[in-house]
């Protein structure tokens, strides 16, 4: 289940603090492939991101999810390559039953402010929305 592996990726951020967390989300950004600037428009940016945010989403033949991101910031990317892990590969039926909530458990929404808060909200929703 997909809170299941939310609640052991959680487990796993707890034990990092301060900066070595902070790292941990600019290292993720590395290990994201780049997205084609053709994705790259206002209906694939999620709005109420500080910095620019761009996803895309496909249901697979198998009905399950993909989807691709970029960003122009390494921490943005980073925290967006985290939850799209969550549901990268899973079932569509499964993702479309998600909610903010969900993520809670991540425990990484505590350490945004409120900008950012709202465009990790605005991430939840469109990656729900794509599944739907």
């Amino acid at each position: 289940m997909i809170t299941d592996k939310i609640k052991l990726k959680g487990e796993e951020l707890k034990f990092l603090e301060g900066h070595d967390r902070l790292q941990y989300f600019l290292d993720q950004s590395r290990d994201t492939d780049l997205l084609d600037d053709v994705y790259k428009t206002d209906e694939n940016k999620i709005k109420g991101c500080i910095s620019h945010l761009w996803v895309i989403g496909e249901i697979r033949p198998d009905d399950t999810m993909r989807y691709r991101h970029d960003s122009d910031s390494h921490m943005t990317k980073g925290t967006a390559k985290v939850i799209l892990d969550m549901v990268n590969n899973e079932h569509k039926d499964e993702v479309s039953k998600l909610d903010l909530d969900s993520f809670r458990e991540l425990g990484i929404n505590e350490l945004f402010t409120m900008q950012r808060q709202i465009g990790f909200a605005s991430l939840i929703e469109r990656i729900i929305q794509m599944a739907k």
